[in-house]
This record gives structure tokens, C-alpha cells and sequence, in this order.
């Protein structure tokens, strides 16, 4: 299992260099008509050899918490791939005074979810609270999850995606 701080550690990393997408009218309109159970998950994946064995982050949105929990995969456009690679874009900050952390992550279908990390968001007990969201129509409340397995990448050999935090509508 990933050790969370691990994978927060190696998120702080600006793309600055990219240009952010921007929320269009109709994604706007999407947006507002999505389930109240929807779920935002910030996940870890191993990507195995041939390459060197690393973490990536990624956030996965979900449309419904059921198809949180169904071991789907879900669309391109609903991955976030950070801080390395793929088509999303992350930035961070630190909040000031709190301890916490500030991600803004631009996903590839337009969409920006900004949240924020408590301070010691790795060692807090499964299903605490460890910070919260927000996606431009909706807030989020996002707790830790426990590491379970979130939904498999069919590459060779097959790497596990484990959900680490959750984040669903308030």
C-alpha cells in the first residue's frame, strides 16, 4: 500500500507553463445537472516495470458514488493525471497560516476542481475529514479512504489504482 505523505509530497508541482482550459457555457450547464452523489477520489497508481516502479497521482471523478465503488475505470476526460504527465494540469500552494495545501487541477474536459489538504492528511484515521472541495457549482467534503482498490489499468502487467481520499458533494 502507498503511504499517503508520499504521494502529497510529490504532488507540489506547478505546470504553470501550459495554458488552463476554461470552463465553457456548456460545461457550465453539465456541471449543474450532475448526481448529488458524485465522488472525486485522489488516488495512487504503481506503475510496474519495464519501467522503474513509481507512484503517480491521479484524481478520478465519478459521476455517481456507484460507479465509484464498481472497479470501472473511468473516461479520459475524467482523469486527472498528475503531477507528471498526461493532459490535466495541477498547480498548488501552500495556505498561509493554516498548514494546509491548496490544489487546483484542471481536468481534461474543462472542468477545474480546486481542494484543500489538511495538515497531516496522511495519518488521519479512515473516514476523518482531511479537507474539502470545490467545482465551481458544488462544495465537497473530503475524507480519508483506505487504500482499497479504486480500479485496475489494463497496461502489462496490470497496475492498481487505490483510493486514497475521497471527496463527495456537501
Amino acid at each position: 500500500m502507498v503511504v499517503l505523505s508520499s504521494l502529497i509530497a510529490a504532488l507540489p508541482l506547478s505546470l504553470g507553463a501550459i495554458g488552463s482550459p476554461v470552463d465553457t457555457a456548456d460545461s457550465k450547464h453539465a456541471l449543474a445537472k450532475r448526481d448529488a452523489t458524485e465522488v472525486i477520489y485522489l488516488t495512487a497508481i504503481a506503475l510496474p516495470p519495464p519501467s522503474v516502479p513509481y507512484w503517480l497521482g491521479v484524481l478520478a471523478y465519478y459521476p455517481t458514488s456507484a460507479l465509484g465503488w464498481s472497479g470501472a475505470e473511468p473516461r479520459n476526460s475524467d482523469e486527472a493525471i498528475g503531477p507528471s504527465g498526461g493532459t490535466s494540469i495541477w498547480r498548488t500552494w501552500p495556505t498561509p497560516c493554516s498548514g494546509n495545501t491548496h490544489y487546483e487541477v484542471f481536468f481534461p474536459s474543462g472542468i477545474t476542481f480546486q481542494f484543500d489538504l489538511n495538515f497531516g492528511a496522511n495519518n488521519a484515521a479512515v473516514g476523518a475529514v482531511v479537507g474539502g472541495g470545490w467545482n465551481g457549482f458544488n462544495a465537497f467534503t473530503c475524507r480519508r479512504d483506505n487504500g482499497r482498490l479504486l480500479y485496475t489499468v489494463a497496461t502489462t502487467p496490470v497496475s492498481e489504482v487505490q483510493a486514497l481520499i475521497n471527496c463527495t458533494r456537501v
